[in-house]
């Protein structure tokens, strides 16, 4: 049998760690470095097409964002307040540090960061996960840290997330997802892209409902796809991807929003199956995601620029630029790796320490 909507096997009861998307995270995170390396190469001369495909990256993060937020709260008596500090924990510290080095850079060697400019509020704002026009390019919602863009969303949806705990576990999907559709019904108003109103309204937050749905389904079991059809999930959500090219107008909640469901749907239920291999490398890079993720523009900044001052033949050449991106993805992972390994890791570790510490016995 293929699935089945009511399983008659137990529901997942406790949350552990998914192998399955750690090694999505990696993958989107390296995803993502793809695409802005090509972004580099159109600088150095390049005049090839953008592997837009490879923008589902962000899309992946915030189906898993949303699936995560239900997974690891279902079983737990959890409120508001513990679970905003949780995330707080998670996302905050290395984001700053990240921001507080583009800030150095730019006092100290201003040449090296190719679209910033520095004005005190929009600084502050950057800090404050508060969407804002970047100076460069005042028609795009762009924090200190270019990537930070979408943890304005993530915070967004951190703090509606935390409104749901308010309510009864199986309201929440629902709740939120009306929520998030009655900001996306905002955009007949035809707010400004480059506003709040337009950058929240964006129909791109659906997805984290996508998320949160697709969690209440795993965790209750009401959904069980036999891994030959986890499998195709995987494989439709990529072709559909692939197809994306050809129909460029569809609203991105569904033309890479969707693809993304079925991919994290596939992942999660074939792991659900146990026959998921545990890869030491996948699981370094996603474990690794976040860092990476936030340090791949200043490496890919300092490659191109080096590229650029360095005799090396045509960005034009095939093997020219599948070298540089080639040498992109092997930098940001490892610039990535080593900013988990002796960053965020040991400050996470520390911070949950003190907060073990501080609880009442």
């Amino acid at each position: 049998m293929g699935f089945c909507l009511h399983d008659k096997g137990p529901s997942v009861r406790h949350a552990g760690k998914l192998l399955s998307i750690q090694y999505l995270r990696g993958a989107a995170a390296l995803s993502i470095v793809v695409y802005h390396a090509f972004t580099q190469l159109h600088r150095l001369g390049f005049r090839g097409e953008n592997p837009d495909i490879l923008l589902a990256g962000l899309d992946i993060f915030f189906v898993i964002s949303g699936f995560i937020m239900w997974y690891t709260t279902f079983s737990r008596d959890i409120g508001p307040r513990e679970f905003l500090q949780n995330r707080i924990v998670r996302i905050v510290p290395l984001y700053w540090a990240i921001t507080s080095l583009y800030l150095f850079i730019f006092v100290a060697h201003p040449e090296w960061l190719q679209s910033t400019q520095f004005e005190f509020w929009y600084v502050a704002k950057s800090y404050l996960f508060i969407p804002a026009q970047s100076p460069a390019v005042p028609q795009i919602m762009w924090p200190l840290v270019v990537p930070g863009w979408s943890l304005n969303y993530e915070m967004f949806f951190y703090g509606l997330f935390a409104f749901t705990l308010f309510f009864a576990p199986q309201t929440r999907p629902g709740l939120l997802s009306a929520v998030l559709i009655f900001f996306i019904c905002l955009q007949f108003f035809n707010p400004p892209s480059a506003s709040i109103v337009g950058f929240y309204s964006s129909n791109i937050v659906l997805e984290f409902a996508f998320g949160v749905v697709l969690g209440w389904l795993y965790t209750n079991s009401l959904f069980t796809p036999s891994p030959p059809v986890a499998i195709l999930f995987v494989m439709l959500g990529i072709g559909v991807l692939l197809m994306h090219r050809f129909i460029p107008d569809v609203p991105r909640a569904l033309g890479y929003g969707a693809p993304a469901l079925l991919i994290v749907a596939g992942a999660v239920f074939y792991e659900r199956s146990g026959r998921i291999r545990k890869f030491k490398l996948p699981k370094v890079i996603g474990d690794a995601s976040y860092s990476i993720y936030l340090s791949h523009a200043v490496v890919l900044s300092a490659l191109s620029q080096l590229w650029a001052r360095v005799e090396v033949p045509s960005a034009e050449q095939i093997d020219a630029w599948s070298f540089f991106v080639t040498s992109a993805v092997v930098a940001s992972a490892i610039c990535g790796v080593l900013v988990y390994r002796f960053l965020e890791r040991p400050v996470l570790q520390k911070l949950s320490n003190q907060r073990m510490h501080l609880r009442p016995a």
